[in-house]
């Protein structure tokens, strides 16, 4: 492929793409749109940006774009899902149980790691729904043994929702350890915990 002659190459330019099989080029034809909503948005807001500027600023065409996609937010939608599995799979793995100040070291680690990917969904306005949809998750993993245990969880992800969101908004200054063993010491989920019948 021909490199354009202009300063910004555009996400597929980026890639130095000769020959590839049809998976690989509708994986990398979505990558290179998903790289460059991230991009766009970090310069505009998401309902300003438009397919055109899209297939631009990615490089592909507008056949490719609707040959993968049918709208924006349909790339929007498959960032985040992708995102959500990485903080599903930390949940799956029995960590969350067994080692909860671990656990939160790799929960902050990933949302730092996934910045990009994190402030698109906070501007889009994806985490004013639970925030990782932990609650789905875990009530399928391991059902609440009482309306106490769910009403826990929910507070827990409530306070987890706010405390992450305003570590980011405030650029993460406070170390991931720092986070980590204030999360460990301070949030508590008792599976099974009850509560006194006279309350």
């Amino acid at each position: 492929m021909e490199q354009a002659n202009h300063s910004n190459p555009t996400e597929l330019e980026k890639r130095d793409v000769l020959r590839m099989s049809n998976k690989e080029s509708n994986r990398m034809t979505r990558e290179c749109l998903q790289t460059a909503l991230i991009t766009l948005m970090s310069q505009k807001p998401f309902d300003k940006i438009t397919i055109s500027e899209l297939v631009r600023r990615s490089g592909v065409s507008r056949t490719a774009f609707y040959r993968n996609y049918n709208t924006k937010e349909d790339i929007l939608n498959e960032v985040s899902d992708v995102f959500m599995e990485i903080v599903a799979n930390s949940f799956s793995n029995g960590r969350f149980q067994n080692d909860r100040r671990g656990w939160y070291h790799d929960f902050f680690q990933i949302i730092k790691n996934n910045a990009s990917v994190f402030r698109l969904m906070l501007q889009a306005h994806m985490l004013n729904t639970p925030l990782f949809s932990t609650y789905t998750l875990v009530k399928k993993l391991d059902p609440f043994e009482n309306t106490v245990s769910h009403y826990d969880f929910l507070a827990w992800e409530g306070a987890l929702s706010t405390i992450v969101v305003h570590w980011f908004q405030d650029g993460m200054k406070e170390s991931i350890d720092f986070m980590a063993d204030f999360c460990a010491s301070t949030l508590t989920f008792a599976k099974n915990r009850t509560i006194p019948e006279e309350l």
